[in-house]
């Protein structure tokens, strides 16, 4: 019995869709473009993320300028200290030649390494810290070292770390209620598909209901055609990103190359879960709210 009660709902389903194809058809269409919507905004969430971990990766890592006077001993216990603080991650010390070859093994300062006489750069340690609002409190630590360089203690920069975390908290606040407009707009569209369809199987529907019909018998093909409008809009839009996406991060990494930006494979098999779960769930979302108060009545 439920095999059969199964079946005729696929029927009806696939019956319903292509007796409506004109209205079931701009469904598809409206969804495809705003599960495509849904996918930019994923997919640009993404890029800003790896472009805020590259960023947040080089500034949870400050580095302690040595004074050239200060002791090795001093430098090796305050290189203790820190490794022993729960906030860093790894200390590791450069010594001024090491800090020099550094300098001149980056081809941005090619120039200035030729003019450079003698080694003026300081020693340095390098404090990886766990966590991107930890790097404040180990900067006042590296400033109350008494083996601190005093003219310049530090690399920390306050004011770029701080726009960082306010720019993540911001673009993720930013990303949901985007995609919270975007799936209230389809459970709309398909809501009005599925009415369009109840309209057309009304006296049918008047029918099933005087011989017995439970609710769930007369609404399941209707829930079933949304899901199977949702999953052909997703599958659309998933096809269309999955196209768009490789030539897209090169050319923005061609124009702008110095942005930590990289094709992710891994996210797309994410994205496509969550596209196609997303349309068959609002499809089966809005044929349900659709269906209801025909069905009732």
């Amino acid at each position: 019995m439920m095999l059969r009660n199964l079946k005729f709902a696929l029927n009806s389903a696939w019956q319903s869709f292509w007796r409506n194809l004109a209205v079931s058809l701009a469904a598809v269409l409206s969804i495809t473009l705003i599960l495509i919507l849904a996918g930019i905004n994923l997919l640009v969430g993404h890029a800003l993320s790896q472009v805020l971990d590259g960023f947040r990766a080089k500034v949870s890592e400050i580095s302690i300028n040595v004074s050239d006077d200060t002791p090795l001993q001093s430098v090796y216990d305050f290189e203790q200290v820190l490794t022993a603080d729960p906030r860093v991650a790894s200390v590791r010390f450069i010594t001024k030649d090491e800090a020099l070859a550094q300098f001149k093994a980056d081809p941005q300062n090619v120039v200035f390494a030729q003019q450079i006489e003698g080694n003026p750069l300081d020693a340095k340690l390098e404090v990886h810290v766990k966590n991107l609002s930890d790097v404040a409190g180990i900067d006042t630590v590296a400033r109350r070292w008494s083996g601190v360089d005093p003219t310049d203690p530090t690399n920390y920069q306050g004011d770029f770390v701080n726009r960082m975390l306010e720019l993540s908290s911001w673009l993720s606040l930013a990303g949901v209620a985007l995609l919270l407009i975007l799936m209230l707009v389809s459970v709309v569209i398909v809501m009005n598909t599925i009415r369009t369809a109840v309209y057309h199987r009304r006296k049918e529907i008047e029918v099933m209901k005087l011989v017995g019909a439970t609710e769930w018998f007369v609404r399941g093909p209707f829930v079933i055609e949304g899901i199977m409008t949702g999953l052909i809009a997703a599958s659309i839009a998933l096809a269309l990103l999955v196209v768009a996406y490789p030539p897209a991060v090169d050319r923005f990494k061609s124009d702008i190359g110095f942005i930590p930006l990289s094709y992710d494979p891994r996210f797309i098999t994410i994205l496509a879960q969550d596209l196609l779960l997303a349309g068959a769930l609002l499809g089966a979302l809005g044929s349900y709210i659709g269906v209801r108060r025909y069905v009732r009545i």
